[in-house]
């Protein structure tokens, strides 16, 4: 559980997580799609939000430095 909120990468087979969704991203290169989950007790949307923008940005890095999307990615609490 992290209290700022974790992204996985989603695979074909079902997510198990006590975490609920807040967000799903997609890569606009790749077409990866990415779950933006929060600890059930600190929901909220407009973090979830800019998560996903923050999100975006790190994975257009990701191409232009020709690396790999990691698969779980500790985010920052964007206020």
């Amino acid at each position: 559980m992290n209290l700022n909120g974790l992204v996985t990468r989603i695979r074909g087979g079902a997510e198990r997580s006590d975490d609920v969704l807040m967000e799903t991203v997609v890569c606009g290169k790749c077409g990866q799609r990415f779950a933006i989950r929060h600890d059930p007790t600190r929901q909220d949307v407009a973090v979830a939000r800019r998560q996903a923008s923050w999100l975006e940005e790190q994975l257009v890095w990701d191409h232009i430095q020709e690396r790999k999307h990691q698969g779980k990615i500790q985010l920052p609490w964007l206020q």
